[in-house]
Formats: structure tokens, C-alpha cells, sequence
């Protein structure tokens, strides 16, 4: 229930859900990224949040995701790019861990999640940087280490691509590594938003208090949503494999800079 509704912060929201859509949408399709690397920054650089902080950012993000998710599973899922098998491993330890790391964000300092999120990055593009061929032998069964990454992606807003991508690339082709990433994102992302909506009343008054610029920011994000992810997902399957991996790092290493100094930011601007 939005208590006081604001029309000139509802098109301000608007616009920028319309940004953040045609940003995120198109890294979702190429990287299997839920959109929570461009939705928090984003948001927290944007959205007028007093009295929400961090933890208004981390929820307004995971809601956009399943819209994201939605639309970029769907188009991998069409191209055959969804390993069934490895979703279903996959999707009971992200959905439990996903649910106590967005509830775990209402007391967890912004700047630590801002790091985060910057180390993550970082980790990724070093990652996409590296030559790996598909197989099991290489890395972690992904069913083993499900929960902990829905953990991390719940608390820092994210849709588990970032995470998912290079473990999965170890156990099968980027392609679908991608696609089951999207449709894990979704999953898990969902669960986590309407757990957290029945069980804590704080995201209640949150969304009660913030919801007009809200609203305006996922009615963009689904407007462009579709469009977005739809082509970047076709230009993944037409893209050569070692290509598509050298832009994904560049993508990746950009992030983790930007996120590395709203970090820095975020320090200097807390209380001694």
C-alpha cells in the first residue's frame, strides 16, 4: 500500500527505471546477470531513500530482478540455452539462501555491501579473463556451494549470475551457463521478495514510504525489459565464444571501478 502518493517522484522514478531497464536488460541477456550489478549502483546514486538506506536499494533491486530474470530466462529458455537438470540442483539452496540474506540486509552497513559488490566484479572479470574448458573436472559441484551463493546474492541485491556464470562455465558450454544462470536468478529472486514481504513488516513500511518512486522505477524497468533482453540474448548466440568472453571481462572490470568508488563514498560520508 504506497501511503501518499507522489506523481512528480513517480516520474522520476519512471525515467530512471526506463535507464536502468535498457542497461541491466542487456547485460542480462549477454551475461546471464540478474541486473542487480547496474540496479544498485544506480539506485543508490538515485533513488531519494531516507529512512531506507542500503536496504531499500538491495529489495528495490531484487524485485526489478525478477522482472529482469523473467524476460532474460525466457529468451534463453526459447533458445535452448536453460540446462533443466542443473536448475533443479541448483534452485533449493539459492531459494533458502536468497531469503535470509535479503532479510539479513536491513542491519548490514552500505559501504560493506558496496565492497562487496566491487570484489565480486572484480573476481568475475578476472574470471572471464581466463581460459577454462567445459567439463566436470574443473571447480565445484555448483549443487554444493548453492546456498552460500544465494546467500551473498540476496544480501547484496544481485541475481546470482555473477557467481553462477563462471562456476557453471566449469560444468558446461558459456551458453548455457547463461541461460540456466537467468533462470536461476529468476527463481530465486522471486522467493526471496515475497518471503521477505510475509515474514518482516520493516520491507512493509519501507515500500509503504518509498513506494511512488518505486513504482515509477519497476514500471520503466518492465517497459524496456522485454525489448532489451530479448535482443541482447539473440546476440549471445551469435556471438563467437572467445569474443563474447573479452567483452563480458571489460563489462565486468568498468563495475567493479564504479562500484569501488560509491564505495569510497559511501566511507567518507558515514559518522566517525
Amino acid at each position: 500500500m504506497i501511503s501518499g502518493f507522489e506523481p512528480e517522484l513517480f516520474v522520476y522514478g519512471l525515467l530512471l527505471g526506463l535507464c536502468a531497464g535498457a542497461l541491466a536488460g542487456t547485460l542480462a541477456g549477454l551475461a546471464g546477470v540478474g541486473g542487480g550489478l547496474i540496479y544498485v549502483p544506480l539506485f543508490y546514486a538515485c533513488l531519494p531513500a531516507e529512512g531506507g538506506g542500503m536496504a531499500l536499494y538491495i529489495f528495490a533491486s531484487l524485485a526489478a530482478i525478477v522482472m529482469t530474470g523473467f524476460f532474460s530466462a525466457r529468451a534463453h529458455w526459447r533458445l535452448g540455452h536453460v540446462d533443466k537438470r542443473m536448475l533443479i540442483s541448483l534452485l533449493p539452496g539459492l531459494m533458502i539462501g536468497a531469503g535470509l540474506g535479503l532479510w539479513s540486509t536491513l542491519r548490514l552497513p552500505e559501504e560493506a555491501i558496496l565492497l562487496a559488490l566491487a570484489a565480486l566484479d572484480g573476481w568475475v572479470a578476472r574470471d572471464y579473463g581466463r581460459q577454462i574448458p567445459a567439463g566436470p573436472q574443473h571447480g565445484p559441484s555448483p549443487a554444493l556451494i548453492s546456498g552460500p551463493i544465494g546467500y551473498i546474492s540476496g544480501a547484496l541485491g544481485i541475481g546470482g549470475g555473477t557467481m553462477l556464470v563462471p562456476l557453471l562455465r566449469r560444468h558446461a558450454p558459456l551458453r548455457f551457463a547463461v541461460g540456466t544462470s537467468a533462470a536461476c536468478g529468476f527463481v530465486m529472486a522471486a522467493t526471496a521478495v515475497l518471503t521477505n514481504l510475509l515474514v518482516e513488516s520493516d520491507w512493509q513500511a519501507l515500500l509503504s514510504k518509498h513506494g511512488s518512486s518505486l513504482a515509477g522505477v519497476w514500471l520503466g524497468i518492465a517497459l524496456v525489459l522485454p525489448f532489451c533482453s530479448g535482443w541482447s540474448a539473440r546476440l549471445h548466440a551469435d556471438m563467437g565464444e572467445e569474443s563474447l568472453r573479452i567483452l563480458l571481462k571489460s563489462v565486468f572490470i568498468l563495475l567493479a571501478c564504479s562500484l569501488l568508488i560509491a564505495a569510497l563514498i559511501a566511507r567518507m560520508h558515514t559518522p566517525a
